[in-house]
């Protein structure tokens, strides 16, 4: 019943904006060739079209307390993209993005939408995730850290197929969205009804001024999410280490009766900027219904504080709620240039110690540090050291440490 609806809302919502789109008049169409940052952006009349692609490849070593499984070096790609982007007309625009999984055959997407943009908001359909909280509004290529906190991960916010809209000014955004499960899963369980997400978010800057010297900033949002699973097995809340890899000691879902059939989310965030100096912290909870018929809660936190000690600021986008890319004030293709050089902080906490989430329940405590280095548009090096306390209700205890390098390029 609910994919007739998802289908019914985006056709109404195409069927709404068709007739604009349309009798957009088009003037006679010219063909030129920009280049602008790393690629080209290929034009004809109003339709644009260029190429996108990241790379992110990492050294990783952890070494863990008890769970020595986990111990050792490694070395591997962690993201590996390519897309493209544009629009067919001034109001009609998409944005495609493929994840590659080197020595797997495996493909999936990562944004895959058709966006119908009107004066100051906008149509999504596809996949995306514009109502997501403020980290997770963030690309991988410009988060402080080489992961995403704790509650992100482990509350599974991300991308999924559906139905958003968006609207926004100069210091302030809004969004709800009505999606089903990813694009990445819709070739299974045909037999069965699919999950469902209903969810909003709100951003305002009451502060937002930009000079020569920089950024002040402060940043305020709210968002919300239900979700339903369906005829799908239940959800899961579990959290590896920071910035780990591989297990995930704190399991709040260990057993079937634990996995929840419904649950909802809300959250708030704040985030300052005084030039070089920058702080950004996030609360989220989450309360639901397991199989068993039991509730079950969980809650976490971070705060995170920067140094940009070449003195940028973080790009701040009002009207998406969000930060973008930090572009070296003088990169190392100029004379006497270094690039941009910042140091990070990360305070980490998650609670999944509920005893409707079984035997490895728990709470996990982290903290982290972090070196970047952006030497020109468009490549970073960054440098990070994460500890990770993590107390089981019952049972054993752990600790980890882990050391990651990450070398990444973007076009």
């Amino acid at each position: 019943m609910m994919k007739k609806l998802l289908s019914k809302v985006a056709l109404a919502a195409l069927a709404t904006v068709a007739g604009a789109g349309a009798a957009h008049a088009q003037s006679a169409p010219t063909h030129s060739t920009s280049w602008t940052g790393t690629v080209g952006e290929d034009r004809f009349g109003d339709a644009r079209f260029k190429m996108r692609g990241r790379f992110q490849y990492d050294l990783y070593s952890s070494d863990w307390d008890l769970g020595t499984t986990d111990d050792g070096t490694r070395s591997y790609v962690r993201r590996a993209f390519l897309g493209v982007q544009g629009r067919f007309s001034e109001h009609w625009r998409y944005k495609v993005d493929f994840i590659l999984t080197p020595g797997a055959s495996e493909v999936n997407v990562d944004d895959a939408f058709l966006e119908y943009v009107g004066d100051n908001w906008s149509i999504v359909i596809g996949e995306h995730n514009i109502t997501s909280p403020l980290e997770d509004r963030i690309s991988s290529l410009d988060i402080p850290f080489n992961e995403r906190s704790s509650i992100i991960t482990a509350f599974e916010y991300g991308r999924r197929a559906g139905v958003g809209f968006l609207t926004g000014g100069a210091n302030w955004s809004a969004a709800a969205a009505l999606q089903g499960e990813s694009l990445n899963s819709a070739g299974e369980n045909w037999g069965v009804d699919e999950s469902t997400s209903v969810s909003g978010r709100f951003t305002f800057a009451p502060i937002f001024e930009t000079s020569p010297e920089g950024v002040t900033l402060v940043h305020l949002g709210a968002h919300a999410r239900l979700r339903d699973q369906g005829d799908n097995a239940g959800l899961r809340y579990r959290a590896r280490p920071l910035n780990g890899r591989n297990t995930r000691w704190i399991d709040g879902g260990s057993g079937v009766a634990q996995l929840a059939e419904s649950d909802t989310t809300y959250g708030v965030e704040a985030a300052v900027q005084f030039g070089a100096f920058g702080a950004q912290a996030e609360y989220i909870a989450v309360d639901g219904e397991n199989t068993a018929g039991g509730d079950l809660e969980a809650s976490g936190y971070y705060v995170d504080l920067s140094w940009s000690l070449t003195g940028e600021s973080r790009n701040y986008r009002g009207n998406q709620g969000s930060f973008g890319a930090i572009a070296p004030r003088n990169p190392i293709t100029q004379e006497g240039g270094f690039g941009h050089v910042a140091l990070s902080a990360r305070y980490d906490y998650i609670d999944l110690s509920d005893a409707a989430f079984g035997g490895n329940r728990g709470e996990q405590t982290a903290y982290a540090v972090g070196l970047d280095w952006i030497p020109l548009d468009h490549v970073r090096f960054k440098l990070n050291y994460a500890f990770s306390d993590m107390d089981r209700t019952v049972g054993t205890d752990d600790e980890a440490q882990i050391v990651t390098l990450r070398t990444q390029f973007d076009f």
